[in-house]
């Protein structure tokens, strides 16, 4: 019988695998070894397996206390059961946590986010609800049992590796890939690597401070960062499906999806971690108003676990923290922040991990919206068709940006189909790589006539008015298909300054820190493939590949912006995209393969160079005047508060759900007010947040049997 149940699961992944076997959503716009499969990001299917699941014990009614009856019901659950909150507003001074072990297979569920509240009172723990693995091992550990090293096996698109031992791995275990950075050689199995960091003029990975010409690239005031080995910030995980399948040997693992990173070496080691799968958190509110500081929800080492249908308010510091966590899911959910409190307030912050999936959310007045690598590496994750509003910090006018990249290790993120403030990827840890844009709606600058910038602020004093800002060493890019700037405020199509505000693109800032003079990095344009943005200082498309291109004379002044020349993974000029030139169009997608159901009846693509008919367009008048939302994009003039709608951006914007939600719930275009009533139930148009998915569910956690 077990020979039978095994030799099933077998014929089912053979069954499933061709699904998989197909040209990746990007061919023909980047080329392979500058993108990766993002179809492997979340949960499989992007759908939550727990639509089947029984409830362990009886529905614990709304009271005042310690958290200790709700943890007593996680605890007495087995697996595939979820514990159920009823309707009412909890009062809790301690922390919501769930076991902690690595069998997982649990769920935290309310009657919904405008149903059952909860308000914490202290923090007790990491965040206001836990789960971690009861693995604590993460990367920066060394020496056995968490390392081992890599013998062959890694290239980009292989499925196995072959490992010195097997050492602590099994079936479920997550490998973290590493390897000394740019200039840097090993010196052996978990010591730290040796060398400078050298920039190689090219696919540079580097986290070392700043000291010279061409030595390091971090602002050397904060230090660089001194995770993994010293000397070593790439990195990339994969979970282990099978160990010795078909007998290819005792040491030979097989892996969850194709290595991604295309320049692993001899050096590659692993970091093995037992993580806790599928936990998750859903159908509730969350408030942390009584407290100066503290995380919502905090998931540690976890794989293919979810947060979904939620809404966190009052969080000062973040909503939820991804921390070393894998192929993990964020969606269907609304964070109200506290600007003012903690400097970096964020929606979503994602470190240490890789492959995580922030999709279909609402960042309002949280500074930050999505956060990844902050000090530590984050690989592979896609932050998808989120809307983030009012990103300032009130006390200073500092608008960082609405999503972030904070630390060398963080490569290959694709960001999709968002409307937003705008984007960074900052020196001040360290350079990230091969970063994705695909239809997004970044307007690259914030009003300041509602007080949302401090007092005696306004835009031309505050800081970060760009659109996409990139810092020296954070190259190979792709920038596609975007809507980019507003219309009376971007005044620059691309500049080199760090704080160059009204530009489309800051591309390769240097630093000034402390007396370190880092210079700006040509190397960043020249690296950076741009194709089919729309921005509103050209107040076109741009297709500026070659001659044969639409535009080539006039738009682009017959100047490339295709990175054909780049050292190390050059692009072609792509060859979808210009319908103009007879090209095909471009993709709906670089990871959906199909119109996503939460979409209901909204145009799919919503954004972009081939959306004529977009429903955004721009409140009139002079911007910055009080009381007022002139400049900001809206959806009817009747949000613009007796001012007119102006077409806008081209007619090539579309609200996306998350956008269109926030205003059906009365939210202002400027991002002021007060937090809103969300229900995802309301706004989506479907029967529960659980069953909010883009696909049929695919089956989770198969695994060969050999024996």
């Amino acid at each position: 019988m077990k020979r039978s149940h095994s030799f099933l699961l077998f014929l089912i992944i053979v069954l499933i695998a061709p699904i998989a076997a197909h040209a990746q959503l990007w061919s023909g716009v980047i080329s392979p070894n500058r993108a990766i499969d993002w179809t492997q990001a979340g949960l499989p299917g992007y759908a939550l397996p727990d639509s089947a699941w029984t409830q362990c014990g009886s529905t614990i009614a709304a009271y005042s206390g310690t958290a200790n009856a709700i943890n007593n019901a996680l605890s007495a659950c087995g697996t595939n059961q979820y514990v159920s909150l009823g309707a009412g507003t909890f009062t809790l001074s301690t922390c919501i946590q769930f076991p902690t072990n690595t069998v997982g297979h649990l769920v935290l569920r309310g009657q919904g986010s405008t149903s059952t509240q909860l308000n914490f009172t202290a923090l007790s723990c990491q965040g206001f609800i836990v789960a971690t693995s009861s693995d604590s091992s993460f990367a920066e550990q060394g020496g056995s049992p968490h390392w081992v090293q890599v013998t062959s096996g890694y290239s980009k698109g292989s499925t196995r590796l072959i490992l010195s031992s097997k050492s602590t791995v099994v079936v479920g275990s997550i490998l973290v890939l590493n390897q000394c950075d740019t200039g840097f050689t090993g010196g052996g199995l978990s010591a730290a690597c040796n060398g400078t960091a050298n920039d190689n003029g090219g696919y540079f990975h580097c986290q070392a401070p700043w000291s010279a010409t061409n030595v390091g690239c971090a602002v050397a005031t904060e230090g660089g960062v001194n995770s993994w080995r010293n000397g070593s910030s790439e990195m990339e995980g994969v979970a282990v499906t099978a160990i010795n399948a078909g007998g290819c040997g005792a040491t030979c693992v097989t892996l969850s999806k194709p290595i991604e990173q295309p320049d692993w070496g001899s050096d590659t080691q692993a970091v093995i971690i037992q993580p806790l799968p599928q936990v998750g958190v859903e159908n509730l509110a969350l408030d942390g108003a009584a407290l100066a500081n503290g995380v919502g929800i905090y998931f540690f080492n976890t794989y293919h676990s979810w947060v979904s249908g939620v809404r966190i308010s009052n969080v000062a510091a973040r909503s939820v923290h991804l921390f070393g966590d894998w192929g993990d899911l964020v969606k269907d959910s609304y964070f109200f922040g506290n600007p003012t409190g903690y400097g970096d307030n964020t929606g979503i912050r994602a470190v240490g991990g890789a492959n995580n999936l922030i999709q279909n959310n609402i960042c309002h007045q949280t500074h930050l919206c999505y956060l990844g690598a902050d000090a530590q590496p984050e690989q592979g994750d896609v932050f998808a068709y989120n809307f983030s509003t009012n990103q300032t910090n009130g006390s200073t006018a500092n608008a960082i940006g609405s999503a972030q990249l904070h630390g060398a290790g963080a490569n290959f993120q694709l960001y999709e189909g968002n409307a937003m403030f705008s984007t960074q990827e900052d020196g001040d840890h360290g350079a990230e790589l091969s970063q994705t844009k695909f239809r997004n709606f970044i307007w690259g600058w914030t009003s300041c006539a509602n007080g949302q910038c401090g007092a005696g602020n306004t835009a031309s004093t505050g800081i970060d008015q760009s659109a996409i800002r990139i810092f020296y060493g954070s190259r190979y890019g792709n920038i596609v298909g975007n809507v980019l700037g507003t219309s009376g405020r971007s005044l620059n199509y691309k500049t080199f300054g760090t704080f160059d505000n009204g530009s489309i693109y800051i591309l390769g800032a240097g630093q000034n820190v402390g007396g370190f003079n880092e210079p700006a990095d040509p190397l960043v344009s020249t690296t950076t493939l741009l194709w089919g943005n729309y921005d509103t200082v050209t107040s076109a498309v741009r297709w500026c590949g070659n001659s044969s291109d639409t535009g080539w004379s006039t738009t682009c002044s017959s100047t490339a912006e295709v990175a054909t020349g780049a050292p190390t993974y050059p692009n072609s000029v792509p060859t979808l995209g210009d319908t103009g030139a007879g090209q095909g169009a471009l993709p709906n997608s670089f990871y959906l393969a199909s119109r996503p159901a939460w979409f209901g009846s909204l145009p799919w693509p919503g954004i972009g160079p081939d959306v004529s008919s977009g429903n955004i367009g721009q409140c009139a008048g002079t911007p910055d005047t009080a009381g007022k939302y002139n400049g900001v994009a809206a959806t009817n003039s009747s949000q613009c508060a007796g001012s007119a709608l102006n077409t806008a951006w081209g007619s090539h914007v579309n609200a996306n759900p998350a956008m269109a939600c926030y205003f059906s719930l009365g939210g202002l275009p400027d991002g002021t007010g007060n937090i809103l009533a969300f229900d995802p139930r309301t706004c989506y148009g479907l029967a529960t947040p659980s069953t909010l998915s883009s696909a049929p569910q695919a089956p989770t956690d198969l695994v060969v049997v050999v024996n």
